[in-house]
């Protein structure tokens, strides 16, 4: 004979797990943000951490289901033919970034992971930065790591970025 015996607190549990569970979802949404899906992504901003959007990045980005995930390689801006001070190459390597991501098939806006590599990092190109990515993610930004790095791959690099984004499939 089976032992139906549920151990003490069983129905008590069971008589409260639906209040339990729609107090915790009430408490999830309370600490983040509101954000609407764009191209299968969305935006996590906790309310208690600091407001990383006013930078350009969002503190974590989610994927939607029937998405494929493009992993850009890190793209630089070195130019023969014009000035490669870091704005510049800022600038090129924001643009070589859009150009894959648009051959991927994808935008901007599906964009949920970058990693920016700053060569002798400091205020100025910290300020540059913030710009940069604002006038390129918008309202929607993805999550974003900045590493300063002493050197990068040519001596001549001051910067390179790299992105993960999801293109919602058809269905």
């Amino acid at each position: 004979m089976k032992n139906t015996n549920k151990p003490i607190g069983y129905k008590l549990m069971s008589i409260y797990r639906l209040p339990i569970i729609v107090f915790s979802f009430l408490l999830l949404s309370a600490c983040v943000e509101e954000s609407k899906e764009i191209a299968g992504k969305t935006a996590i901003n906790p309310q208690h951490l600091p407001n990383t959007t006013q930078y350009g990045y969002s503190q974590a980005a989610s994927v939607g289901p029937n998405t494929k995930v493009v992993y850009v390689s890190g793209q630089i801006g070195i130019s023969e033919k014009g000035p490669n001070d870091f704005q510049s190459q800022v600038d090129r390597s924001f643009q070589n970034l859009i150009d894959v991501i648009e051959a991927s098939g994808g935008r901007v806006e599906n964009v949920v992971k970058i990693t920016l590599l700053i060569k002798n990092h400091d205020d100025e190109k910290l300020k540059y930065l913030i710009k940069k990515r604002k006038e390129v993610f918008g309202q929607n930004p993805p999550a974003s790591l900045l590493i300063p790095v002493p050197t990068l791959a040519l001596s001549s690099l001051e910067f390179e970025i790299d992105a993960t984004l999801v293109l919602v499939d058809d269905i």
